[in-house]
């Protein structure tokens, strides 16, 4: 079994300087239904609320893939454009991106087996999120699964805030600008099982600057 010094190692020189979030710092498993936000009169950032992590076995040509589901909620106080760019990062140093090697096929099958008609794929969310959480959307979001022994997954999301950071890359001391992002870390435990209702829990989450 890997260990999660590879992934913490990997990640820390793709990110300069992390920040935990002030209000949802956590110790132990996280409960899904929680979202990155900070209070309302100083929010700065969508809320995004992700769901537990699960695989899923296309019946077709019998590829797998990791999938979630997630709630984005505007209280900033006005409508904001939503174009998210979504990592996935297995606890070997690997990083893949949503979407990439998923057939259309696939989103479709998910979005019938899970029978949310508000549900859209990577493509269909991009636009305006307006203000208020009646205005919510709900997004679906699939990476391949081309390793099943993970026992560690860090998903990150870019697009949720517009605040960056300039620092140095400790290489090669040229100066870099870093983007707020969400980290979510999910455990693996055994063999997951390539099904749709099991569920691989969120075990911390934290604002960090990549």
């Amino acid at each position: 079994m890997r260990s999660a010094r590879v992934l913490r190692s990997v990640l820390s020189l793709a990110t300069v300087a992390a920040m935990p979030l002030a209000v949802l710092a956590a110790v132990g498993p996280v409960a899904s239904g929680a979202a990155f936000a900070v209070p309302a009169m100083e929010a700065k950032e969508l809320d995004f609320t992700p769901s537990e992590l699960r695989l899923w076995k296309d019946p077709e040509t019998g590829n797998h893939f990791w999938y979630f589901t997630y709630e984005v909620v505007n209280n900033t106080g006005k409508d904001q454009r939503f174009a998210p760019r979504i990592e996935l990062v297995i606890d070997d140093g690997r990083i893949v991106r949503q979407g990439d090697g998923v057939p259309t096929r696939v989103n479709r099958s998910l979005k019938e087996y899970l029978g949310n008609p508000l549900l859209e794929d990577q493509f269909e969310i991009l636009g305006m999120v307006l203000q208020g959480a009646s205005r919510d959307r709900t997004g679906l979001v699939v990476f391949r699964a081309d390793d099943l022994n993970p026992t560690e997954l860090s998903v990150m999301v870019q697009g949720l805030s517009r605040e960056t950071e300039k620092k140095p890359n400790p290489k090669t001391g040229e100066m870099v600008t870093l983007r707020k992002t969400a980290r979510i870390d999910y455990l693996v435990a055994g063999d997951p099982a390539p099904v749709g209702a099991q569920t691989h829990p969120i075990v911390s989450r934290e604002w960090i600057f990549r």
